[in-house]
């Protein structure tokens, strides 16, 4: 039994009988083909060559005879150039005929032929002179058709009779290079039917095996070309030993966005965002591949239309059957969705947690900022509304770089929200629709800020994407979430709004419970506030009226004092009731006012003159500096209660020093102040001392429930105004309340934030006035 032959031994017969076999060939072609060149190729291309000279030479002449004629009838110069030009022309191709025809009749042809043209010049040259001689145009075209004819149709008979010499030549040639041809083709078929023989044997010997192994390669190639096209949630793609692409499924189209036709021989690095490029990460990560065996991590990646996505990969290392690198596989998956499902579980649960635990409003407020810097925007402001109030302020202001949340407080320092501006807050707390801008453009940036250092700071800023979320419960918009991107990467889309909004939802709804918890708990301090101050009057009240039914009807004096003090004490839980109720009305948001036209120095009088007992018993002197003509729209009953307040305060704390009302206009403001000459009030405290159940620190022990200067602010604010302290310890307080005379119209223009009060500055001095 014969050994069989491996499949590598087949092949190498094969290949050395295919080479004997195309040495053979190749011998045959080469005999066959200088048999045909020596035989036939010189003197075919000899008589080519006549051929198209001769053809060269009937043109030379019929460009002359144009020429002449054409010089002969008009005198145009440019056509005797022309008719000189090919005169030469067709002297140089005769001479070079006269050297290559030498076969008869070629030379006597040419030799005639020379003649004819000189004939046909001698008559050109004779028409020249008769039209210098000043012949007609008649009588030139007469010359031209009897002097030119006869030399013109002899010359161009010559031509034609040289021209069938040279075709002559020419067949003659053709004929022999034929016949060598067939000599050629009959070597030609001896060696090709040889070559046939020696292939047949061949194909014997590898065609089978062969065929076997092509079908099967055929059938894998198929398979896995339908497996990877299959495929659409990865991006499969080969990279050769550079690194550049040599295949790319129909997954890696859908998730980056270019064809195959785009990217096959592009390097990997131009998937890659340009800062990884810079590093070298593509390189690293293909030598780390090389190294270990195969590599498998997160990164950003890029799509076609420059946005990016997190991808999940795996590169292996593709090696030859001799350990050669042959290139890289690499597997790649858009994670992008499936972070951000994580991202937004870790922060509903870390926001449960902490909204759960935070009872105060200002630490749910700090929390929420800080789950959104930097997990899910690069800078957050938190407005909230004020209650009770048209107006949003910024609660808190949070950047991932320090430099930049300096800009960014400036920039809400010196342009707060305003309605109207587009893509704002107050169009998304008036919509209560989020807001959502997935690439902020330059010609957005410029209709956003009207101000050039507005846009100068936003430049700096360099927003790339922002969302505005509002913070809703029930019907009541609390605040807007503000989010900012300044990378690439990072765009909002409609999946971060609807994960923020749910967020947002969720701090809206701790925002609400933290105010509500904090009001059940100043409710239950102003009821034992209330309950402790309200009983010493009533005390007092109590002990006067047991007093005065001890004491003898008869004698007035002491009836009259008793009342007195009565009445005093009365009129002491009438404020503090009153001031009970402006708080009760200013916490639920039912407080209304009744505006009507009202003269400011009338009411200052009232209250100074209704005052005026007290401040006797205090021991203080008053005095009023009121100009005339205060007239504005205001609710009488609680700028009444102001200024008692104030006053009362005043006369509580300035004992036994005078204390002076002053008040006075500014365009369409109104101004008044009250100063006493008391203890004055710590620099700390002037802070302090608007908010609820806060005392000026005292040493003399004054009650109260710590509300006269709160419910004054509410009350000023109600009209639009503002209210300030200004004081100096042992020097006395003074009190500046500014009011415009239109509170609508004021609420809308935007109120009053350009005045002096606001800014801080002091308001013109009062006006010379009279005294009350």
């Amino acid at each position: 039994m014969g050994r069989t032959w491996s499949f590598a031994q087949r092949v190498g017969v094969g290949f050395v009988t295919a080479l004997l076999i195309a040495l053979a060939l190749a011998a045959s072609s080469v005999l066959a083909l200088r048999t045909l060149a020596l035989s036939g190729r010189a003197a075919t291309l000899d008589a080519s060559e006549d051929r198209l000279l001769v053809e060269q030479l009937r043109r030379a002449f019929s460009e002359k005879v144009g020429a002449s004629r054409g010089y002969a009838l008009s005198g145009n110069l440019l056509f005797e150039e022309d008719a000189r030009v090919a005169r030469g022309d067709f002297r140089r191709l005769h001479a070079e005929l006269q050297r290559r025809l030498v076969e008869p009749p070629g030379p006597t042809l040419l030799a005639q032929l020379a003649t004819a043209e000189a004939g046909h010049e001698a008559a050109v040259e004779k028409v020249r002179r008769a039209r210098e001689d000043g012949a007609t145009p008649g009588r030139l075209r007469e010359l031209v058709g009897s002097e030119l004819q006869g030399p013109r149709v002899a010359t161009e008979l010559l031509l034609s009779q040289l021209s069938a010499h040279v075709d002559r030549h020419l067949a003659a040639g053709a004929a022999a290079d034929a016949r060598a041809t067939r000599r050629a083709l009959v070597l030609v078929f001896v060696s090709t039917a040889l070559g046939l023989a020696l292939a047949a044997s061949l194909g014997w010997v590898l065609t089978r095996p062969l065929t076997r192994l092509n079908q099967s390669a055929h059938q894998s190639e198929q398979r896995f070309a339908l497996v990877v096209d299959a495929v659409r949630d990865y991006a499969l793609m080969l990279l050769d030993a550079q690194g550049r692409v040599t295949h790319w499924n129909a997954g890696a189209q859908r998730i980056h966005g270019w064809r195959e036709e785009e990217v096959l021989g592009q390097p990997v690095s131009a998937l890659y965002p340009p800062e990884a490029q810079a590093r070298g990460l593509p390189a690293r990560e293909l030598e780390r591949t090389l190294r270990d065996g195969r590599l498998q991590g997160e990164s950003w990646r890029l799509r076609k239309d420059g946005t990016r996505f997190w991808a999940e990969f795996l590169l292996t290392p593709v090696k030859s059957a001799s350990g050669q690198l042959e290139g890289f596989a690499c597997v790649t998956r858009d994670i992008t969705e499936r972070k951000r499902v994580e991202r937004a579980q870790r922060l509903f649960a870390e926001a449960g947690r902490l909204f759960n635990r935070a009872l105060d409003p200002d630490v749910t407020v700090t929390e929420l900022a800080r789950l959104t810097v930097p997990e899910v925007a690069d800078a957050c402001i938190l407005y909230l509304v004020a209650p009770g109030a048209q107006s949003v302020s910024a609660a808190a202001i949070v950047h991932a770089e320090r430099e930049q949340e300096l800009r960014l407080r400036e920039l809400v320092r010196r342009f707060p929200p305003t309605p109207g501006t587009p893509f704002g807050v107050w169009q998304t707390l008036d919509t209560r629709r989020s807001t959502l801008v997935p690439e902020v453009t330059r010609e957005m940036a410029e209709r956003v800020a009207s101000d050039p250092d507005e846009r100068a700071l936003l430049e700096e800023l360099a927003f790339r994407s922002f969302l505005i979320v509002p913070l809703v419960v029930g019907e009541r918009a609390l605040g807007a979430l503000a989010l900012f991107s300044t990378r690439e990467e990072r765009r909002f889309s409609n999946t971060d709004r609807a994960f923020v909004e749910e967020l947002a939802g969720r701090a809206a709804l701790a925002l609400d419970n933290a105010r509500l918890y904090r009001e059940a708990q100043e409710a239950l301090e102003l009821i034992g506030v209330a309950a402790h101050d309200l009983a010493n009057p009533l005390h007092m009240l109590q002990l006067l009226l047991s007093k005065l039914r001890r004491t003898d009807l008869e004698d007035h004096e002491k009836v009259r004092g008793g009342l007195m003090a009565a009445d005093k004490q009365t009129k002491r839980l009438g404020q503090m009731l009153n001031n009970l109720l402006d708080l009760s009305r200013s916490s639920s948001g039912a407080l209304v006012l009744e505006l009507g036209e009202l003269e400011l120095g009338e009411l200052v009088r009232e209250v100074v003159e209704r005052s005026a007992e007290q401040a006797a018993e205090a021991g203080v002197a008053l005095s009023a500096e009121l100009a005339p003509g205060l007239v504005g729209r205001w609710d009488r009953l609680r700028l009444d209660r102001v200024v008692t307040n104030l006053l009362s305060n005043a006369l509580k704390f300035g004992r036994g020093r005078p204390v002076q009302l002053r008040a006075w206009g500014a365009g369409g403001q109104v101004y008044l102040s009250v100063r006493d000459r008391g203890p004055g009030i710590p620099a700390d405290a002037q802070a302090r001392i608007f908010g609820r159940f806060q005392r000026a620190p005292s040493g003399e022990g004054k009650a109260g429930f710590g509300l006269g200067l709160y419910i004054v602010r509410q009350l000023v604010e109600a009209h639009g105004g503002r209210i300030r302290v200004e004081s100096v310890p042992g020097e006395g307080a003074t009190f500046l309340v500014e009011l415009p005379r239109d509170p609508a119209l004021a609420a809308r223009e935007g109120g009053s934030a350009g005045s002096p009060v606001a800014g801080g500055a002091e308001p013109a001095a009062p006006p010379g006035g009279g005294h009350s």
